[in-house]
This record gives C-alpha cells, structure tokens and sequence, in this order.
C-alpha cells in the first residue's frame, strides 16, 4: 500500500522527464537507461506496460539511427519484444500495439525483399485490433494502415488516401504532427485527381455508406471521403476541388499549426523542411 502511494507520483514524474527528453531527440540511450531503471519498479499491468511500449518506441528511435543492417535488427527485435510483453501487461493499452505494429514494420525490411511482405499481416492485425477495439481515433494507427494500403500490391492506394485523410482529421492538438499532414497532401498531390472525378468518388463512397449497416470502424473509414466531414484546412467540400488544390490548402494548414508552438519537438522540426521543400515544389 505504502510502495504504491509513493511510486506512482514518482513514475509519473519520470514519465514526464523521459516523454520530453524522447521528444527533444537529444539522447535516446539515455532515455532507454532511464526506463530500465523504472521497470523494476513499476507495478504489474498498466504500470508496467507505460514503462513497455516507452522502452519499445526508444528501441525504434535507437534502430532507425544504426547504419549496420545487423545492429537495427537487433534494437528492433528488442522493441518488439518489449512491446509484446507490454501488450500481456496491458491488452487496453494501444500504445504496446502501435510501437509492436512499427518495430516490426522496422525490422522486417532488414531482410531481403521477398521475406518482407510476411511482416505485413502482423502488423495489419495490429492496427485492426487498435482501431476496430481499442481506440478508433489513434491518428497514428490510420496513418500507419494508409502506408500499408498504399504500399501493398494487392490492398487499394483509394483507401490508402482516405485512411491518410481519417489519420490527419484525428490528429490531436497538442502537437502540431506536420507528418500527418505532409502525408495526406503527398498522396493526393501525386493522385491528382479532378474537383469532377472526386465529386463522382463522394457520391458512389456515400452510397457504400449509406447500405453498411454499421461495420467496423476500418470498413466505415475506407470510405472516409463519403463522410459529410468539415474540413479544418478548407471551407469548401470534399467534391469541389481537385486533389492538388486540397493537397496546398493541407500544406498551408500544417504550416499555421507548426507556426502556434512555442516549441516543436525534434521530429516536427525536420519533418517541417520537407513541409517548405513540398511548397516549393507545388508552387
């Protein structure tokens, strides 16, 4: 009783400190040391899947950075070990999910290509179970299902492109998350379709709606663009304008979202020179 009054203001705490040095990019080792630290200390269950999936996402960063095939294997065999052990702790928690769905995305493409499609069905049934049972609204979980659709032979680019949009109107407010953007108005930009041929898409995408009775929130989201949605980057609808004359106004929005923080994390910053370079190149 007494332990648990003390730990969890305690790891609360540490939570703050390391979520805000991870979002600094500075040291993720350091980071890493920090939790190992924590995880003996943690309590079973939601405790100690918060301290899992954190240890998961360092493992990512540290992988992402490694130049020898062999040591990112190794640091994203790591984070999906973590985050498996995150989801026994924690089966709610879509976090242990998420960072499971992205190590192992991660690794499988440290192998030669024809073994990297296996890594797809694993990852798939992840963010199916996220966004069908746990949290509908994870933005991250729709962006990363848009990349799959799109990248996949045989899923479909037109769900791709409205898994980007539903990733982008769930992107919360307290980050600016100009990737989420970026991504949605690439897709659309190298799309290029007519103000008339989205028009046509809307109504046949709201047909489809309108017969499915009910359906899991990855069916209903397939056809997002049939969804009678406010657009925060545009007054007007879906069906009145072209892919790239949206693709700008997102990009114009990310920019005004990224200008109202104070202070940007790390991977804002950069993926905010991709948003100036897209600008330019869209002119």
């Amino acid at each position: 009783m007494f332990k648990t009054l003390f730990l969890i203001p305690l790891l609360a705490l540490q939570f703050q400190s390391v979520d805000k040095a991870f979002q600094r990019g500075n040291d993720y080792p350091a980071c890493e040391k920090t939790l190992l630290e924590m995880l003996p200390q943690a309590e079973k269950g939601k405790e100690k899947a918060d301290v899992l999936w954190r240890l998961a996402r360092v493992n990512y960063m540290i992988g992402e950075a490694q130049t020898d095939k062999m040591a990112r294997r190794e640091r994203f065999n790591k984070g999906i070990q973590y985050a498996e052990q995150g989801c026994r702790e924690n089966p709610r928690d879509p976090q242990c999910f998420m960072w499971h769905c992205a190590n192992v995305g991660r690794e499988c493409q440290t192998h030669p290509l024809m073994e990297q499609a296996a890594a797809v069905p694993a990852m798939t049934q992840d963010l199916t179970h996220i966004l069908n049972d746990l949290d509908p609204h994870m933005s991250e979980a729709w962006q990363a299902l848009a990349e799959i659709y799109y990248h996949h032979p045989l899923k479909s680019k037109e769900s791709a492109v409205n898994y980007a949009r539903t990733s982008a109107m769930n992107a919360p407010d307290y980050e600016p998350r100009v990737i989420t953007y970026t991504y949605l108005a690439s897709l659309l930009y190298e799309r290029n379709w007519s103000a008339n041929k989205r028009a046509a898409q809307v109504a046949d995408h709201s047909a489809r709606l309108a017969r499915m009775a009910g359906g899991s929130s990855m069916d209903r989201n397939a056809f997002a663009d049939g969804m009678k949605q406010a657009l925060p980057w545009s007054s007007k609808a879906i069906g009145e304008m072209s892919d790239r004359e949206e693709a700008r106004l997102i990009l114009a929005y990310a920019e005004s979202r990224y200008k109202a923080y104070s202070d940007p994390a790390k991977a804002e910053r950069d993926e905010y020179k991709n948003l100036l370079k897209l600008k330019q190149q869209w002119k």
